[in-house]
Parts: C-alpha cells; structure tokens; sequence
C-alpha cells in the first residue's frame, strides 16, 4: 500500500493583509507537513505551488517540489489530475496549505488508514459537501473528469454525485471546518493559540491579527460564552453547526441560514445566487441593516459572500480580505466600504467574513470556551 500527499501552497496578492494571509498559510503548512509525517506509511509528500522560492527556502522540508507549469492559467482539477497521474500510488492525501490549522496528526493518520483499508472507491473528506482536504483511493475518478473540479470545495460532491464514489466526513467541529480563507479566519483560530501547530502559533504571536479585528473576536468569543446572549449568524450555516451552538453556546440563537453550496454547486459562478437577506441589505442600506442588527443581537458573524454574489459584486481579494479586517480606508469597492464601516461602526462586534465566520471559525470560538478573566488564577 502506497500513499503520497499532494500538498498545494499558492501565492499571496500584493497588499499587505494579502501577504500577511500567505505567510500563516505557509506556516500552517509547515504544521500539516508535519502532521503528514506521522501518518503511517506515507511514503512521500510533493509540493505543488507556483512559487519555486520556496525550494531555496526551506530546504529542511522533506518534499519533492512540483512547480506549476509557467504562463498556464490555474486550473484546480486540471492540476491534481496531472499530479495524481505523475505521483501514481494507492492513496493520495490532498491538502491544501491552510485547510487544517486545528486538525490534530492523529485524525489525520486516521482517515488515511480508513482509505487505504477501504474494500471499494472511498475518500475521506472533512466536509463531504464542500471540502477542504481530502484523502482518496480513487485517482482515476478524478482523472476522468478534471473539468469538473474548478475549485477543491467541490471534490467531495463530485466524487460522491458523479463517480459513485463513497465520500466519508469529519465528526463536526472546528478540526474538520476551520480553513485558513481569509483574515476572519486566521483572527479566529488566533484565539486557540494553544491548540495550533508551532509554526502557525509562532507566527500568530509574532505577526498577530490587526488590533480592531482581533478585539473583535475576543469580544465575540465572551458574548458566545454570556449565557442567554443573542447570537446571530447569517450566510452559508449548516444544520450541524446550529446545532453546536445551541448546545453549547447556552444562546439564544437566530440563524438565517441561506445558498449553502454555492460555490461546490456551481451557483456562485453562474450567477445564480439569491439572498432574501441580501435583498434586505440592498433595499434599506448597510447602515440600516447593522443598526437592525444591532437591535436584534449581542454578536453577530456574516458570511458576506453571499450578499457579495446575490449584489453581482465580487471585489479583488484585496477589498474582500480588508473588509473582514474591518480595514475600512483600504475598501475601495463603494457598496462595500459602506457596509464594512458600518459594521465596524456598530454597537455590538458584527463579525465579517467568508463561509469560515460561520462555520470553523463560529466552533473554534465555541471550543475554545469563554476568555480567562484578567487576574484569575
């Protein structure tokens, strides 16, 4: 039995979150590189990224570097076929470089014993409906079929749906869900320092989150952990993580709860995405709307990428990442500088993000517990 990892680490864009994004992404990597190192078995790890820097810089790394072919525009499922094809073995574990900031080595090492066991097609994802990271004995499934898989959310279902593949989860919890994605996320984990790998919890604590988001969330965290609070979450929230909530937040909690799989589904990039929220937003203004929030709720977290796709707005990664940063002089697109300010305006912490506010992001907040008191102990 074989088994290689197929880790891919793509570049940052030009501003400085952007950067800042990148370097936890690589040092989270450097944490799942590790982790695949005690994963029984494996008998190699190949970087596939389009920065052959990294190669000089860290030669300590026990990889094969697999630079992306030059001038080629990316293609996700184009990419892993060419790999799985090249690095031929019975199980391939496929990880992207911030997909698994919280998952210890020991469910890694798990899954891939589950596959590699498995009597039939079978993978492992942490999320079947949109994954992160997966673990599969399938390679010619994927191989068949690259043009499907334009991002790696959608593996999990594809494989499942068209390949007849069977595609096993993650017990539900931050391990499986949180995803380094955006600022929110790296802002989230942030306050579980003690659960990260050393080289993301190093990083955290030389180059933390900016000082309003990161007050932000541990601001959130104590409303989570306030019994009787009223917490609301708005976007692409899953059954099993309202249900998290309400059993452990002690909340009184309002979900609206809407175009869950919008991105795996191919709705986001067909333009098909619709938000009674959103209409809501776009009708009274971003001013109105975080007021109305904040007459509602004592925290809020809001995935705004689903009001950003039902608007047929999707600003540069530069605006979106500022915008969860609550950065509101670096928004340059004006609908949404609107609202980012008066998020950050508002009275209660209104929690802005990608799909990971609410869902890793929402149950690192969970678990983690309530923040210590100052002076205690």
């Amino acid at each position: 039995m074989t088994i290689t990892a197929l880790l891919f680490i793509g570049a940052g864009g030009a501003s400085p979150l952007e950067r800042w994004m990148a370097a936890g992404r690589l040092a989270a990597a450097a944490d799942s590189l590790a982790a695949l190192q005690q994963v029984p078995g494996l008998d190699r790890v190949v970087v596939a990224t389009n920065q052959p820097r990294l190669a000089a810089e860290h030669p300590e790394w026990p990889v094969l570097w697999d630079f992306d072919p030059p001038g080629a525009p990316f293609h996700f499922g184009a990419r892993l076929a060419a790999l799985t094809a090249a690095y031929p073995a019975d199980v391939h574990v496929y990880l992207g470089a911030g997909c698994a900031p919280l998952l210890p080595a020991q469910a890694l090492a798990q899954a891939a014993a589950e596959v590699a066991a498995a009597p039939g097609p079978c993978a492992v994802a942490n999320n079947p409906l949109s994954s992160d990271w997966v673990i599969f004995n399938c390679a010619p499934a994927i191989q068949a079929r690259p043009e499907r898989l334009g991002r790696d959310n959608m593996l999990g279902p594809v494989l499942r749906r068209e390949a007849g593949v069977t595609v096993l989860g993650q017990p539900v919890g931050a391990a499986a869900r949180a995803d380094l994605d955006t600022p929110a996320d790296l802002a989230a984990v942030g306050q579980r320092l003690d659960q990260l790998g050393p080289h993301l919890a190093d990083f955290l604590r030389r180059q933390p989150p900016p000082a309003g988001l990161q007050a932000r969330w541990a601001a959130a965290r104590q409303v989570l952990h306030t019994p009787e609070a009223r917490v609301t979450v708005v976007g692409r929230v899953a059954a099993s993580v309202w249900g998290a909530v309400e059993r452990q937040a002690k909340a009184w909690v309002r979900v609206l709860s809407e175009e869950r799989g919008m991105t795996a589904s191919g709705r986001l990039a067909a333009g098909r995405v619709r938000s009674l929220v959103a209409a809501h937003l776009l009708n009274i203004g971003p001013a109105a709307f975080c007021a109305e929030l904040a007459e509602m709720a004592d925290v809020v977290f809001f995935d705004t990428r689903v009001a950003l796709a039902h608007a047929g707005r999707w600003p540069a990664a530069a605006d979106r990442y500022a915008s969860d940063a609550g950065v509101v002089e670096a928004v340059q697109d004006e609908w949404l500088h609107s609202l980012t300010a008066a998020a950050a305006a508002a009275s209660i912490p209104i929690l802005l993000g990608g799909h990971g506010v609410v869902t890793g992001d929402l149950l690192a907040l969970l678990e983690a517990g309530p923040p210590a008191t100052p002076g205690a102990g």
